[in-house]
C-alpha cells in the first residue's frame, strides 16, 4: 500500500515548490486545491455552489466567478465551512482513486487546508513548509496576487505555524533562497525513500 504523506503550509510558504521537488525525483504528488479547482469546474457542483451560496458567485455568462467565491468564503467562516461541506467528501473520493492506482512506496499529497480539514489522520506523515507572514506577503505580492486584502483573509481562516509545528513529522524552512529550499527537502525525500521503500521490501517478504 503507497503511505500517504500530507504537505501544507500557509499560502505563499512554497509548499508547491516542494511538491515539485517530489515530482522531478518521480514521487507521485497530488495537488488537492487542483482537484478542487477541477471540481468546481463541473455543472453538477456549480448548481450545488449556486444553491448555497447565490447567483453573486456566478458571472455575465453564467460560470462560476472563482474570484467572487472565494471573497466571500474567506471572508465569512460559516460560509467556508459550508464549501468545505460540499467539496471536501469529493475531493477525497478522488484522493482515494489516485491512490488506488499507484504502486508506490509513498506519494504526496499537497493540500493547504491539510490540517483545517481535520483529516489529518489520513496521512501517514505530515511535512509543513514554514515561512513567516510579511515574507509570505511579500512573495505573493510578487507574482502578482491581484488581491491582497483576500490574501489577509485567507490568512486568518487559516491555521497558524504553531499549529502547523504541533502536527508535523518533518519541518521545512522556507527563509531562505531555493538552494536552502532544496536541500531540505532532498533531505526530508532521502529519509522517506529510506523508510518507507524498507517498508515496502518487507511487506514482500
Amino acid at each position: 500500500m503507497t503511505a500517504r504523506i500530507g504537505l501544507t503550509g500557509g499560502i505563499g510558504s512554497g509548499k508547491s515548490t516542494v511538491a515539485a521537488m517530489f515530482a522531478s525525483w518521480d514521487v507521485p504528488v497530488l495537488d488537492l486545491d487542483q482537484v478542487g479547482r477541477e471540481l468546481t469546474a463541473r455543472a453538477d457542483v456549480v448548481q450545488q455552489l449556486a444553491a448555497s451560496f447565490g447567483n453573486d458567485i456566478m458571472n455575465d455568462e453564467g460560470k462560476l466567478d472563482r474570484k467572487a467565491l472565494a471573497r466571500r468564503v474567506f471572508a465569512d467562516a460559516e460560509a467556508l465551512q459550508r464549501l468545505n461541506r460540499l467539496l471536501h467528501p469529493l475531493i477525497w473520493q478522488r484522493e482515494a482513486q489516485w491512490l488506488a492506482q499507484l504502486d508506490a512506496p509513498f506519494a504526496v499529497i499537497e493540500a493547504s487546508a491539510l490540517i483545517e480539514s481535520g483529516e489529518i489522520s489520513r496521512m501517514d506523515a505530515v511535512i509543513v513548509v514554514l515561512a513567516d507572514a510579511a515574507l509570505r506577503r511579500q512573495r505573493v505580492a510578487a507574482r502578482g496576487y491581484p488581491d491582497i486584502a483576500l490574501f489577509d483573509d485567507i490568512i486568518r481562516q487559516q491555521v497558524d505555524d504553531e499549529q502547523r509545528m504541533a502536527v508535523a513529522d518533518y519541518r521545512i524552512d522556507n527563509q531562505g533562497d531555493l538552494a536552502s529550499l532544496e536541500a531540505q527537502t532532498r533531505g526530508v525525500y532521502e529519509v522517506l525513500n529510506r523508510h518507507y521503500s524498507l517498508d515496502s521490501d518487507r511487506c514482500r517478504d
